[in-house]
C-alpha cells in the first residue's frame, strides 16, 4: 500500500481556490437557468420609485467598486505590473464613468444633459459591460503599453466624456435597443450575446491561463468573467427595466465586480505587503547568518567611523585585541589600540578616510606582552552619494607564518631540487595564486616557442588555442583552488600560431592556512599522439580525395536532418548527384585529371550550399547534398528545394580549368523531400537514386523529383524562370500606359505597368511572373527597366502641348527600394533620359513601410528635393500606422480596387473609401480611386470628393501610341 505526500500549502490552497472557482460558475449558471424559468413578473409592481432606489444602489457599488479598483492601480508601483495598472486604471475609469451614467439616465431618473430614458440607459450600459471586456481581454492577453498612468486615466477622463456627449446628444445615430411596449429590439440582444460571449471565451483563456500561474489571480478573474457572461443572458429577454429578469442580472455584475476587486487587492495590496513582511525577515536572517559568519572566520573585522569610533568588531578581532566586544563598539581606537600599534597604524587609516584601499602590515606587542605580527586592509565605506563615512578593517594575525618562514624557505630548497630534476624530463611552469606565471622552464620556452621574458607575469591566456571553453577551465580552477590535484589534456597555441598538445598534472602548493599559494603545473608533449588520433578520425569519417564527409558521417548528419525536421515540421531535401560521362574523363584524360575534376566538383558543390547543409561524396563521382530548414510549406520547400538543384546543376556545367585543360562536365541530379524522422535514410538513397536514373532517362544534365507530381510542377516553375530569364535578356517586355483621368475625364496623367508578350504562351499576366521575378531576383533589373522606360516616354511628351503636363506613375518593388543604391539609379535613369522629375510618380506599397522607417523616409526625403513625389498603392490593404503616413513625406494615396469594386453593394467597403478620403483631405494628401469600371462607382466616389479615377471604365492599359489626350465623358447605359 502506498501513501501520497500531502500536497503544499501553495498546491492546496490553488486546489481550494479552483473548487470555489467551479462552485460559482455552477451556481452561477443554476441561478440563473432557475430564474429564467420563472414567468416574467415586475419585481416592484407599480412602486417604481422602489426599483430606481434599488437600481442605483446596485449600480453605486458597481461604481465604487471601479474606482476602488482604479484608485489601487494607480498606487500599485510593482513594475511587474505596471503594464496592468494602466490598463485597470484607463479600462474601469470608462466603466464607472459609463455605470454612472448608466444609473443616473435610468427612466424616471431627473434628466441630466437630456431626459432620461430606458434607450439611453441601455447606451451606457452596453458601452460600461463592453469596455469592461476589453479591459479583461487587455489583462489576459498581457499586451504592453507606453505612456504614463496620468496619461491614461486623462484617456479614460476624455473617453467618459465622448461616450456622455454621445448619449446624451446623439443617441440617434446608435441603433434602436428598446421599443416601449414591445421590448429589446433584435440589436440589443445579440449585442448582449456578443458581450457574453466575448465574457466567456475571456473566462476560457484565462482558465487556461491559470494552469501556469499559481496565485490563482487568473483563475479568479476568469470566474468574474463566467459570472459577468452568465448575467449578460439575463438581459436579452425582458420587456420592461422593472422585470425580475433585468435586475436580477445586475446581482452577477455586483458578484462579478466583487471577484475584480478582490483580485486587484490581492495583486496590489496583500501580496506587495507579504513580499515586504518575507523581504524583511530575510534581510534579519542574513544579518544574523553575516555575524554568525563575521564571527567564525580565522580574520579579524571592525569598522569604524570618520570620528575613529568602532562601530563593529567580530569576537576573532576582540580576542586579538583583548578585550569583549561590548567595551569595544562605540570606544576610540586610541582608547582601545596599543600606543605603538595606533602610531603605525594611523596614516593608514587616514589614507582609507580619504578614499584609498590600503593594505599593510605591522608588528608590536599586544596588552598581553605577547610579540604579534598582522597583516591589515582598509577599504573606505561610502554612502550611495559617494561621502566616505568610514572604513572596514580586516586584520589577519600572520604570527606563526613569520615562525614558519624559515621551514618554508626549506621547503623551497628541495622544491628547486625538485624543479632541477623536472626540467631536464618535463615542461615546467610555476605560477601564483592568480595564476600568474612566475618561474618556466627551458622546455616550456621550447614548445610555446616564447622567450622566458614574454611568459614571466603573463598568465596562461597567453597560450590559450580557444579550442576548450569557459567550463573545462572553471572545473580545473575549481579542482585546483580546492587544493586537489587536476589532470588532463590541453590543446596551446604557440607564438608561430601552431597547435600543441600536452598532457598537464597541475599541484597545488598549500600554505599553512589551507590555501593555495602556488601552482606547478607539470607537461608532457603528445601533440604527434593527438595527430595521429585526427588523422584516424579523419580516416574514419571524411573522404581522402576530396575531404568531404564520406558515406557514414552523411548518413549520421542525415539522420540527425530527420530528427530536427520532425521536431521543427520543416522539410528537408536529399539531393543525389553524379557526373554525366564521368568514365570518359578517366579513359581519355587520365585518372589523376579524374581526380582533380572531382576534387574541384566538390568545391563548387560547397559553395552552392549553406553553412548547415551537408555535401558528403558516396564514392566514384556520386555526390550527396543534406539540404535541412526549407520551410514548413511543402510547395514552398520544394521549390527551394528545386532551386538549389538548380543552381548545383548550373554551376557544376560551367566549363573547368585545370592543369592546362579545359574540361565539360555536367551532372544529373535526383532529389526527394524528407519531413518525418519515420524516414529511413537508406530508403531515401534509394529514392533520391530512381529520380537520378529519371534524369539520366531524361536526357543527362537535368533535375527529377522522386514525386512526379512534383516534378511537374517544378518543370514548369524551371521552364517559366527560364523564359522569364531569357525574356529579360532580349527585353521581350513592353510597357502599357493606363490613363488617370480628373472628374471631367481629362488625362492628367499615366501610369506605367509592364507586360509580357510570350512568343508560345501569349500575354502573360503580371500575377503570374512578376511574383517569380520577386523570388528570383530578376524583379530589380525589371523594374530598373521598366522606371528608365518611362522616363524616356516622359521626356517624348516635353514637347507635346496635350501631354506635356502628364504625370507618369511607376510601381517600385520592396527588393528594389531596399537596395542600398535606389535613389542614385533613379537620379541615373532621370538624368539619362532627360524626363522632368517634377512629374515622376513613385508608387510603393504599405508592405514596405514596416522594415525601416528611417531609411525609407530618408530616401524619400532625397528624392523630393529633385522634384520626384509619392504614391501609396493599394491603399487600405495593408496594416499601415498613422504615425508612419503623417511622418512618410507622401503626396497621394491610391484607394484599392477591392474596395472599390463592391463600393455600392458592400457597406464596409463604401466606409473604408469614405475614411480614406476623408483621411487624405485632413493630411492635405491627393487620392486616386482604382479599378473604376462603371459610372454608378465613378459617381458614388465623386460625391465623396474623390477628384482622379483610374479604371476600365476610361481606358484599359495600351501602348503610348494608342493613348488619346482625351477620354469622352462616361454617360449612363
Amino acid at each position: 500500500m502506498t501513501s501520497h505526500p500531502p500536497p503544499t500549502p501553495s498546491v492546496a490552497r490553488l486546489q481550494r481556490q479552483r473548487r470555489w472557482a467551479v462552485g460559482t460558475c455552477l451556481a452561477a449558471v443554476l441561478l440563473l437557468a432557475v430564474a429564467s424559468a420563472l414567468p416574467p413578473f415586475a419585481l416592484f409592481g407599480q412602486g417604481h420609485g422602489h426599483m430606481l432606489s434599488t437600481h442605483l444602489l446596485l449600480e453605486l457599488f458597481s461604481v465604487i467598486v471601479s474606482l476602488l479598483v482604479v484608485s489601487i492601480a494607480w498606487y500599485t508601483r510593482d513594475e511587474a505590473y505596471a503594464h496592468l495598472s494602466k490598463a485597470l486604471i484607463y479600462g474601469f475609469t470608462v466603466v464607472a464613468g459609463a455605470d454612472v451614467m448608466h444609473a443616473l439616465s435610468y427612466a424616471g431618473m431627473p434628466a441630466l444633459f437630456s431626459e432620461s430614458s430606458t434607450p439611453k440607459a441601455i447606451f451606457f450600459w452596453l458601452m460600461g459591460r463592453s469596455f469592461e471586456v476589453l479591459t479583461v481581454w487587455w489583462l489576459a492577453t498581457r499586451v504592453h503599453i507606453g505612456g504614463s498612468k496620468g496619461l491614461w486615466l486623462l484617456l479614460g477622463l476624455v473617453t467618459v466624456v465622448a461616450l456622455t456627449w454621445v448619449g446624451s446628444f446623439h443617441l440617434d445615430t446608435f441603433p434602436e435597443t428598446f421599443v416601449p411596449g414591445q421590448g429589446l429590439t433584435p440589436f440589443k440582444v445579440r449585442y448582449e450575446y456578443v458581450l457574453c460571449a466575448a465574457n466567456l471565451a475571456a473566462a476560457g483563456w484565462l482558465f487556461h491561463q491559470s494552469r501556469r500561474e499559481p496565485r490563482g489571480h487568473a483563475l479568479w478573474l476568469g470566474t468574474a468573467c463566467f459570472v459577468m457572461g452568465v448575467g449578460e443572458l439575463a438581459f436579452t429577454g425582458y420587456n420592461a427595466p422593472s422585470d425580475f429578469l433585468n435586475m436580477f442580472g445586475h446581482l452577477y455584475k455586483v458578484a462579478s465586480f466583487g471577484i475584480i476587486y478582490h483580485v486587484t487587492f490581492q495583486v496590489a495590496v496583500r501580496e506587495p505587503y507579504a513580499r515586504l513582511a518575507k523581504t524583511e525577515r530575510q534581510v534579519r536572517q542574513q544579518e544574523r547568518q553575516l555575524d554568525t559568519v563575521l564571527n567564525n572566520i580565522p580574520v579579524g573585522v571592525s569598522q569604524i567611523d570618520a570620528n575613529l569610533h568602532y562601530r563593529y568588531v567580530n569576537a576573532v578581532h576582540a580576542n586579538n585585541l583583548g578585550r569583549p566586544v561590548a567595551d569595544i563598539i562605540g570606544a576610540r581606537m586610541a582608547d582601545v589600540l596599543p600606543d605603538a600599534l595606533m602610531s603605525q597604524a594611523r596614516p593608514h587609516i587616514e589614507s582609507a578616510l580619504g578614499g584609498r584601499e590600503v593594505a599593510f602590515e605591522i608588528a608590536f606587542v599586544n596588552f598581553r606582552g605577547r610579540q604579534v605580527h598582522v597583516q591589515a586592509r582598509m577599504v573606505p565605506q561610502r554612502t550611495d552619494s559617494g561621502d566616505i563615512v568610514g572604513a572596514v578593517a580586516i586584520v589577519k594575525d600572520v604570527t606563526e607564518q613569520e615562525q614558519t618562514q624559515k621551514q618554508l624557505l626549506e621547503s623551497m630548497r628541495e622544491i628547486t631540487e625538485l624543479k632541477a630534476a623536472l626540467d631536464a624530463h618535463a615542461i615546467v611552469a610555476v605560477t601564483d595564486a592568480r595564476g600568474v606565471i612566475t618561474r618556466v622552464n627551458d622546455k616550456f620556452c621550447s614548445i610555446s616557442k616564447y622567450p622566458r621574458s614574454e611568459l614571466i607575469g603573463r598568465t596562461h591566456q597567453l597560450i590559450n588555442s580557444g579550442h576548450h571553453s569557459k567550463a573545462f577551465f572553471g572545473n580545473l580552477w575549481h579542482t585546483i583552488s580546492s587544493g586537489e590535484v587536476w589532470s588532463g589534456e590541453i590543446c596551446n597555441r604557440a607564438k608561430d600560431g601552431s597547435l600543441y598538445w600536452v598532457h598537464t598534472t597541475i599541484v597545488p602548493f598549500v600554505g599553512a592556512d589551507g590555501i593555495p599559494e602556488q601552482y606547478i603545473a607539470i607537461r608532457a608533449d603528445i601533440t604527434e599522439r593527438k595527430r595521429a588520433e585526427d588523422e584516424a578520425q579523419r580516416m574514419a569519417f571524411f573522404d581522402a580525395l576530396t575531404g568531404l564527409p564520406n558515406r557514414r558521417l552523411m548518413s549520421e548528419r542525415l539522420h540527425l536532418a530527420l530528427m530536427n525536421a520532425s521536431r521543427s515540421g520543416d522539410f528537408g531535401a536529399l539531393v543525389l548527384l553524379d557526373l554525366d560521362h564521368f568514365k570518359e574523363v578517366n579513359d581519355t584524360l587520365g585518372h589523376f585529371q579524374g581526380d582533380e575534376l572531382l576534387r574541384q566538383v566538390a568545391m563548387r558543390l560547397q559553395r552552392c550550399v549553406r553553412q548547415t547543409d551537408t555535401v558528403a561524396r558516396l564514392g566514384g563521382d556520386e555526390f550527396v547534398l543534406v539540404l535541412g530548414g526549407l520551410g514548413a510549406d511543402a510547395t514552398m520547400a520544394t521549390a527551394r528545394a528545386g532551386d538549389l538543384g538548380e543552381k548545383v546543376r548550373e554551376t557544376l556545367a560551367e566549363r573547368y580549368h585545370f592543369n592546362g585543360l579545359q574540361v565539360d562536365a555536367a551532372a544529373s541530379i535526383g532529389v526527394v523531400m524528407f519531413h518525418r524522422a519515420e524516414e529511413h535514410a537508406d530508403e531515401l538513397l534509394k529514392q533520391a537514386d530512381m529520380a537520378l536514373y529519371r534524369a539520366k532517362a531524361a536526357g543527362r544534365n537535368r533535375l527529377a523529383f522522386f514525386d512526379p507530381a512534383l516534378q511537374d510542377e517544378v518543370n514548369a516553375r524551371a521552364a517559366m524562370l527560364r523564359d522569364l530569364r531569357q525574356a529579360m535578356e532580349t527585353l521581350r517586355f513592353q510597357v502599357f500606359y493606363q490613363p488617370i483621368v480628373n472628374t471631367h475625364s481629362r488625362v492628367m496623367g499615366v501610369e506605367a505597368l509592364v507586360r509580357w508578350p510570350h512568343p508560345e504562351r501569349g500575354m502573360v499576366s503580371p500575377a503570374v511572373f512578376i511574383p517569380l521575378a520577386e523570388q528570383s531576383g530578376l524583379i530589380q533589373p525589371l523594374g530598373q527597366w521598366v522606371l528608365t522606360t518611362a522616363c524616356r516616354q516622359l521626356a517624348a511628351w516635353h514637347t507635346d502641348p496635350e501631354r506635356s503636363l502628364w504625370t507618369m506613375a511607376v510601381n517600385v518593388s520592396a527588393r528594389q527600394f531596399r537596395d542600398a543604391d535606389f535613389v542614385q539609379k533613379v537620379m541615373f535613369a532621370i538624368q539619362s533620359t532627360g524626363a522632368n522629375p517634377h512629374l515622376l510618380r513613385l508608387e510603393l506599397t504599405e508592405s514596405m513601410l514596416h522594415s525601416d522607417i528611417e531609411e525609407t523616409i530618408e530616401k524619400m526625403s532625397t528624392l523630393r528635393l529633385i522634384g520626384v513625389r509619392f504614391s501609396l498603392d493599394d491603399f487600405g490593404t495593408g496594416y499601415s500606422s498613422l504615425s508612419y503616413l503623417k511622418r512618410l513625406p507622401l503626396d497621394q494615396l491610391k484607394i484599392d480596387q477591392s474596395f472599390v469594386r463592391d463600393v455600392l453593394t458592400e457597406p464596409n467597403d463604401a466606409a473604408i473609401a469614405c475614411t480614406i478620403l476623408s483621411l487624405a483631405k485632413s493630411l492635405g494628401l491627393g487620392v486616386v480611386a482604382e479599378g473604376v469600371e462603371t459610372l454608378a462607382q465613378r459617381d458614388f466616389l465623386l460625391e465623396q470628393g474623390c477628384t482622379a479615377f483610374q479604371g476600365y471604365l476610361f481606358s484599359r492599359p495600351v501602348p503610348a501610341t494608342q493613348l488619346t489626350d482625351t477620354i469622352a465623358p462616361p454617360v449612363a447605359a
